[in-house]
Order: C-alpha cells, then sequence, then structure tokens
C-alpha cells in the first residue's frame, strides 16, 4: 500500500467522499480485485480539474474506471488514485440533426434505449453491451452488428497538459476491432451522428437483441463479457466449445456453461483463478487448432 499520510490527506480535505484501500471487486462486473489505495468519484469538470492538479503535485497514478466491465483486476489491487466519473459525465442531451451529446460516465445501454426511444438509429446492437461510453469509445464496443466507432462525430478528452477539456473531431478519430486511438487518454464524453427512423422499427430491433443476448449469454452471473477477441472469420465461442472446455472450471472460475467465450466468478474466484482459466484455454486451443487467442479484457493492478 502507499504510504499514509501525504497525498491522503489532501483528497480526504478536497473529495471528503473519497474511500482508502477500497476492495474493487465492490466496482467491478466480475466482482473480482484487490484494493485501490485510494477511490473516488468525480461529477464534473472543475472537480476533475482539482483533482489533477493534486495528482499532478503529488506523483499520483490514477487509473479512470468505468462500470467495471471488460475488466480483471488482480489480486492485490491497484496502486495510486482509481477514479470514476459520475454526476455530469452520465448526462446525455439530444442535439439537432440527429445528434447525441453523451458523457463518459453514462451506461452504454442507457444511451442506446435512450436514442431509440428518440427515433434515432445506429446504436441498437448497443443495448446489451455492459459499460460506459468512455470505455466503448476506448474499445470500439459493439457486437458483429454494430459498434459505436461508425457513429462517432467527435470525442472530448481531458488534455492532461493543458488540464481542461479538448474536442477531438472525427478527422483526428481511428476505430478498429475492439480498438482505437484513444486507448490511454481521459476521455469525458462524446457526440454522436445518428440517423432519424421509425421509432417503432427501432425498437423492435432493440427488442430482437435483447431476446437474442438473454438466450445466448449469462447476463444473471458475474463476468466482464467477451474474454477474448474473435480470430478473423472465426467465432472464439465454437473455437473453445469445440476444444472441450465449455462449463471447464478452475478454482472458483469457469467457462460459461452457456456461452464459452464468457468466463464466470461462480464461485468466490480470484484474479489468479481467471487468468490460470485463461492460460488452459490460451494452450488448449493453441495445441488443438494452432490458433492465437488475444485477449479483449483488459488486465490492470498487481498480483
Amino acid at each position: 500500500m502507499a504510504a499514509r499520510g501525504g497525498w491522503r490527506e489532501k483528497i480526504s480535505v478536497r473529495f471528503p467522499g473519497a474511500k482508502f484501500d477500497e476492495p474493487l471487486s465492490r466496482h467491478t462486473t466480475f466482482h473480482i480485485g484487490g484494493p485501490a489505495d485510494c477511490y473516488l468519484e468525480i461529477g464534473n469538470c472543475a472537480d476533475l480539474q482539482d483533482f489533477a492538479a493534486l495528482a499532478a503535485g503529488q506523483k499520483l497514478p490514477v487509473f479512470f474506471l468505468g462500470q467495471g466491465s471488460n475488466l480483471l483486476v488482480l489480486d492485490r489491487g491497484i496502486r495510486g488514485a482509481v477514479v470514476r466519473l459520475r454526476g455530469r459525465f452520465e448526462d446525455m442531451e439530444l442535439l439537432a440533426g440527429a445528434k447525441v451529446r453523451a458523457g463518459a460516465g453514462l451506461r452504454v445501454p442507457k444511451l442506446a434505449s435512450f436514442c431509440a426511444q428518440k427515433g434515432l438509429a445506429g446504436l441498437e446492437p448497443l443495448i446489451g453491451v455492459p459499460g460506459t461510453v468512455g470505455g466503448a469509445l476506448v474499445m470500439n464496443a459493439g457486437t458483429p452488428d454494430g459498434e459505436i466507432g461508425p457513429w462517432t462525430a467527435e470525442v472530448e478528452i481531458w488534455d492532461e497538459k493543458g488540464r481542461a477539456p479538448r474536442v477531438l473531431p472525427r478527422a483526428e478519430l481511428r476505430f478498429g476491432y475492439r480498438s482505437s486511438n484513444l486507448s490511454g487518454r481521459i476521455v469525458l464524453g462524446c457526440v454522436l451522428q445518428l440517423k432519424p427512423g421509425d421509432k417503432v422499427d427501432i425498437m423492435k430491433r432493440v427488442q430482437g437483441y435483447q431476446r437474442r443476448r438473454f438466450q445466448t449469454q449469462p447476463i444473471h452471473t458475474y463476468n466482464v463479457g467477451s474474454v477474448f477477441k474473435n480470430p478473423p472469420g472465426r467465432f472464439v465461442a465454437r473455437i473453445v466449445e469445440e476444444a472441450g472446455l465449455k462449463g471447464r472450471a478452475l478454482g472458483g472460475a469457469r467457462v460459461s456453461p452457456k456461452h464459452a467465450n464468457f468466463i464466470e466468478n461462480f464461485s468466490g474466484a480470484t484474479a489468479k483463478d481467471v487468468l490460470e482459466l485463461i492460460e488452459l484455454i490460451r494452450g488448449e486451443v493453441r495445441r488443438i487448432f494452432a490458433i492465437e487467442l488475444e485477449l479483449e479484457v483488459k488486465v490492470v493492478g498487481e498480483a
């Protein structure tokens, strides 16, 4: 753990809601993760500016956390401060010209539902994607039916040098398969350019995607969504199932019996359990199919 006193005292005074030695298992969809030296929620740009100055002055490492999906926090946790953007960063606003402004802390399904209700098409495939808008932009979240990247008109980031928000126009954005050039940047929000459509038709598509998700994914278990990226032209779930690993357990972690590209924390799993199961899957898939599986889930913290 970082030494007590010093920056902790300064944060306590300026941000009295901050929590110290906070288990990150409380803030991840996996319900796994050791403690953060400090966990705090920031609700507006003024507070973010104050915190950024404080952290820089104390040389304090900072990790920005979304909803904690697509994330495996290791068992010794994260040193420094873990920040979640809440409050004003969870706002969304309908703009002229079929545009929507969304904060980085807003949950993706809530945004997709809002757009559908307003008769704006494009985000229907994201209705079941867990996580926040900020994380979705960084990893270009989506499904085989659509991703957030193609609909993104601009992204607001925190300019750490200028210690102020800055807008990246579409021309400066690059999106790939579960990737973008926003990695390593602090995303504050975005503007999406959507397409006007018939609300009834859009809602039917939303409901269809929701039904499919309920039928095919283990949504009532502790998991992080897809663990591996799909290799070109292949589906990981099918590969893992053909390798005979569907339902395989190791410690408190198991390959989901419902969808083989999901790993579930079904019985008090540790990050070590999950990592060992990941390596078991990779090894078997490499041995049987000569395919190297690439992680989609992000692994952070200290083992």
